[in-house]
């Protein structure tokens, strides 16, 4: 069974920082924003544009007046503030300018620009009306595709993530400005909208992450399972264990191995199978038995018992839309020399002897 969540973080694409059911932030006017910036305005006022600066909308336009401001003052276009010695203000400016890059230099910046007292005011003004979420996640949401169903959730920024059975993903209830990170305990196929300046985070269960900034790509991360695997179909991904990292290109598999602690990097001819089960559709290729099963006891809530080890030696491939649980085994049967008999959810699998 498919679902999609209502309720998840978002169906407007106006912002992913704030519920659902919350109204979309208009943008303050032109006057306002200025009497913000010039230290004039009204205790409203601030909490209103310190509100906005929290969305996509407010950190572009914020982001775009710092790197005018800083090219103005490295022209020497605009002059410093009558309140900071013109000297001293240069010279500080200086100093930043040859330290880092000018996009990294922003916020430093703005702290010249904008009096410390204002950016304080709008810090704790925004952190408070965020839930302290301005620079850090909290109050995490989590939804669970129970054994035998799927579920979609949909983020407000237009990010899809598709949970396959007996999977669990957790997130924050507004995500932070820096990045959007979600931990998840299964499998997950994501199609994440770009944001370069919020690059999307997806933590599994053993402290293993992959990093993208936009890009469709699936993560199968069970706890009980050996192996960790990321299949990329669009963009880039980075998977990050310890302080090994690797980057996947389009139509790559990375497997790591827990036990081992080793990873390993393949081309796939037709990486969009492996997704195939976001679209209710089993896909097997020369998948081996034990695999299958566990698969197999994810999509329709049942126990395997395989009453002879020779069973583990095949491999199945099988492509077809979700079916009733008796079809499916029949599917099988007619692949390799099984017989599987259905005892309420029990489901047991005998070798057959071929003459």
């Amino acid at each position: 069974m498919s679902e999609t969540i209502e309720g998840a973080p978002g169906r407007s694409r106006q912002t992913d920082d704030y519920p659902v059911n919350s109204i979309p932030m208009k943008r303050p006017d032109e006057i306002t924003l200025r009497r913000v910036l010039n230290e004039k305005a009204t205790p409203d006022e601030a909490a209103e544009v310190a509100a906005w600066f929290a969305t996509d909308e407010g950190q572009s336009w914020l982001a775009a007046e710092f790197d005018n401001d800083a090219r103005q003052l490295e022209s020497g276009a605009m002059a410093p503030l009558s309140d900071i010695p013109g000297e001293e203000l240069l010279q500080r400016i200086e100093r930043i300018l040859t330290r880092a890059r000018r996009r990294r230099l922003l916020l430093r910046v703005a702290a010249i620009l904008i009096p410390c007292a204002l950016i304080l005011g709008l810090w704790a003004n925004l952190n408070s009306r965020l839930g302290g979420a301005l620079f850090s996640a909290n109050e995490q949401q989590t939804v669970a595709a129970a054994v035998g169903e799927r579920k979609e959730v949909i983020f407000q920024d237009g990010t899809r993530i598709f949970l396959n059975a007996g999977s669990t993903i957790s997130y924050p209830e507004r995500f932070g400005l820096s990045e959007r990170r979600v931990q998840l305990d299964g499998e997950a196929y994501f199609e994440v909208a770009h944001n370069p300046q919020r690059p999307f985070v997806v933590e599994t269960s053993d402290n293993a992450s992959v990093r993208v900034l936009g890009t469709e790509f699936d993560v199968k991360a069970y706890r009980s399972d050996p192996t960790i695997s990321v299949v990329l179909i669009r963009g880039s991904v980075e998977f990050a264990r310890g302080v090994s990292s690797y980057r996947l290109e389009p139509s790559q598999r990375l497997v790591y191995n827990k036990q081992m602690g080793t990873s390993s990097i393949e081309s796939l001819s037709n990486a969009d199978q492996t997704i195939l089960w976001s679209r209710n559709t089993i896909c097997f290729r020369d998948t081996p038995m034990r695999e299958v099963v566990r698969e197999l006891e994810r999509w329709y809530d049942v126990q395997f018992e395989v009453a002879d080890p020779e069973v583990y030696d095949f491999t199945f491939s099988l492509q077809t839309p979700n079916l009733p649980l008796r079809e499916l085994l029949d599917e099988l049967e007619n692949i390799a020399p099984i017989r599987c008999s259905v005892n309420h959810k029990t489901v047991e699998i005998h070798s057959v002897k071929i003459e």
